[in-house]
């Protein structure tokens, strides 16, 4: 999963003197009116998030802030072009805004471009100021999946943990490249980590679980995970894998 965030760092704008107070007093502003549209938009208030949105670029029309702000609005809107205007229109004022180029990543991994989502995710990820830089590495991670550079996604997935221990994906990320590698036990103690933060399993997690259990000779954990998937997730593509395996290894007996 590839993570756009509404809140990490996005706040943080560019420095000012204390001079300025004009200037610092409209950051001000635009910093509330984007706070207070950020939370109508988590709360499924699209409307009233726009109207402090465009408020705020009435303010300041070169805030990369309200920029990004108003690109999470299409984003959640479902209207990519607009969402990429106001990333765009972000970056123009500040090149260097972490989250607009976090979130400006994540609508082109959506789009297949892996690679320049890639460069735009490691320029966040190399901000030691935001916030969002675990998401971002774990971002990059993904990137390079796709790009089929799976230790340099390992070593990614293992920098967002470093930076974000709670995090939940990566931990199924590295138990899949571990047992990639044939490295099953390690793989196991991550897919455990990553039982004990997730919630309810997705047939992906399931499934690998139940080939880990298999490998392992873990009988009980096995037939669990295979109860789970098929009561929870009879359609998914996992089940159809799960049925096509048991079948082989019952024909191998």
């Amino acid at each position: 999963m590839i993570f756009c965030l509404l809140f990490a760092g996005l706040l943080a704008a560019g420095c000012v003197t204390v001079d300025d107070k004009p200037k610092v007093k409209v950051q001000e502003a635009v910093t509330s009116r984007v706070a207070a549209g950020l939370e109508y938009l988590q709360q499924g208030n699209p409307a009233e998030a726009r109207r402090h949105f465009s408020r705020a670029l009435e303010l300041d029309d070169d805030s990369p802030v309200a920029h990004n702000a108003m690109a999470l609005l299409y984003k959640y809107e479902m209207d990519p072009d607009r969402e990429e205007y106001h990333y765009k229109k972000a970056l123009d004022a500040d090149s260097h805004f972490a989250p607009a180029l976090n979130n400006y990543g994540t609508l082109l991994y959506s789009r297949g471009d892996y690679q320049k989502a890639l460069e735009l995710f490691e320029r966040a990820a190399n901000d030691p100021n935001y916030e969002g830089r675990g998401s971002a590495w774990g971002n990059m991670g993904r990137c390079y999946l796709k790009l089929g550079e799976s230790d340099r996604a390992r070593n990614a997935f293992i920098k967002e943990l470093r930076l974000n221990p709670r995090a939940v994906e990566p931990n199924l990320d590295l138990a899949e490249l571990y047992y990639q590698d044939k490295r099953t036990k390690l793989a196991w103690d991550y897919y455990q980590q990553y039982l004990q933060r997730s919630g309810r399993q997705s047939a992906e997690a399931l499934w690998l679980g139940i080939r880990l259990a298999s490998e392992l000779h873990y009988a009980d954990q096995q037939s669990s995970y295979e109860l789970a998937l098929e009561n929870l997730y009879r359609n998914s593509e996992e089940y159809r894998k799960w049925q096509e395996w048991k079948a082989a290894k019952e024909s191998r007996s």
